[in-house]
């Protein structure tokens, strides 16, 4: 086989032009073992009578045609063509490494406290969504040994989608996975320790946001025995430190001292945990999401569409409700129920996406809580139903996700995500052009795009 060197010598060159192709390189390959792209900036050939291109002839010139290209052995060429003056290397983008860590919903796990725990639905879903934004996913069921798995994988991992609810340490168990990756330096979607914490204390977060001059409802945390302060009947109970509606009936909401006995004890049994008791708000419900500077459709829960009436959003109201929920267009009034939610998001200090509750009484909005791990099954989750209403579907909303996370964390690590996120901001971007947006609402200095008409 002839050189080479002496090959390239006889292409006949014309004019300078420019065209590429992807070579696929053999995986044993010592040297380049992936797929790379070949740019030939200035490599072009006489055109050439295809007639005259005969097997006795390719050992003397390679001609390239409008059909096509003559390729020789990729390998052999390849390595040699390294260090032609007139060609460029590139690899094609990286895989990004990721580990979802979330809470698997065994057999078994029929009780309302595992209501959180995600499902092989939501599991899948969440993995594929993952992988088409070019990652290698490995999907981690948080348990006590979690932080052996984050620390043996640290070196290979270059983001954790984190939405685990954690273990059984009450206000601190969503706050298990950030923290380890703080101290182990590994980058994760989501808030920070510190948030979760605050958010988890049902209490401390009304206190937070009313700071910022949000409404909340006047509240007292109480256990068995304590006395009843400065709030007036109907009461709303509820465990100070739970999520998903965990510890809520519709005889949380109670109308006399006997009815708060009854529910203050059961939160203790059930929860093991003091019982947030809070006036009742007697409006309609609203649920608000974010991701990133997104303000996404908001949910109103008119509590007289739903089949029984029911006061509350409890487990089996969640379980039902949806074909009953609403979405609000962006009137004056949804800009100002956005306006308290981005002052709530903020002040909380939630980041890469937040969803909270709120409910009407008399013509003002009140603050319920914050779900800074807000879930996101593919169908039934609140934040999947908002982007459903604007045509963001679920894998586009994971792909947004992450896309916000990267950008923030691609600050505090550079050169972390190089050359692997170009599939991911490509998708992120297409999700996000092509949906209406109404406008745009500012809170010291950030500004935020509403989703939706």
């Amino acid at each position: 086989m002839p050189s080479v060197r002496n090959i390239i010598r006889q292409i006949k060159i014309q004019k300078p032009h420019d065209c590429s192709f992807a070579l696929p390189i053999d995986s044993t390959d010592s040297l380049l073992n992936q797929r790379y792209q070949i740019s030939f900036r200035s490599f072009p050939v006489a055109p050439v009578n295809p007639e005259k291109i005969t097997q006795r002839r390719v050992n003397r010139t390679i001609e390239l045609t409008l059909m096509g290209m003559v390729l020789l052995n990729l390998n052999f060429l390849l390595h040699r063509l390294i260090k032609f003056s007139r060609i460029s290397i590139k690899p094609a983008m990286q895989k990004l490494n990721i580990v979802y860590t979330c809470n698997i919903r065994q057999p078994g796990m029929e009780d309302e406290r595992y209501g959180e725990f995600e499902s092989p639905a939501t599991i899948a879903a969440v993995a594929t969504a993952l992988e088409r934004i070019g990652a290698d996913v490995e999907v981690i069921d948080v348990g006590a040994d979690i932080y052996h798995q984050l620390e043996k994988r640290k070196h290979q991992i270059d983001l954790v989608f984190n939405n685990a609810e954690g273990l059984d340490e009450k206000e601190l168990r969503e706050a298990i996975v950030p923290f380890f990756c703080e101290h182990l330096g590994i980058p994760y979607t989501g808030s920070s320790p510190k948030t979760f914490i605050n958010k988890m204390d049902k209490a401390t977060a009304k206190r937070i946001v009313a700071s910022e001059g949000v409404p909340t409802a006047k509240f007292q945390l109480m256990v068995p025995g304590d006395q009843l302060k400065d709030l007036t009947f109907p009461l709303m109970v509820k465990p100070y430190s739970e999520g998903t509606s965990i510890g809520i009936s519709q005889k949380s909401k109670v109308h006399n001292e006997a009815e708060l006995t009854a529910a203050i004890a059961a939160v203790y049994s059930q929860c093991d945990q003091a019982a947030l008791v809070e006036e009742f708000l007697p409006g309609t419900e609203y649920t608000i999401g974010l991701i990133g500077n997104y303000v996404l459709p908001i949910l109103e829960i008119n509590f007289a569409n739903i089949p029984g009436h029911p006061q509350l959003r409890d487990p089996h109201v969640k379980h039902i409700e949806n074909p009953y929920i609403s979405h609000l267009a962006w009137t004056d009034q949804a800009k100002s129920f956005a306006k308290l939610a981005i002052a709530a998001h903020e002040v909380l200090e939630a980041r890469d996406y937040n969803r909270m509750d709120f409910r009407m009484r008399d013509g003002q909005l009140y603050f319920l809580e914050a779900n800074v791990i807000p879930g996101i099954h593919p169908t039934d989750a609140d934040l999947t139903n908002m982007c459903r209403h604007v045509d963001i579907v679920h894998q586009d909303m994971v792909a947004l996700i992450v896309d916000r996370a990267v950008k923030r964390l691609a600050l505090r690590y550079p050169g972390r995500f190089h050359d692997k996120t170009q599939l991911l901001e490509d998708l992120a971007d297409s999700a996000i052009n092509k949906v209406e947006k109404a406008g745009f609402l500012t809170h010291q200095g950030r500004m935020y795009t509403l989703l939706g008409k």
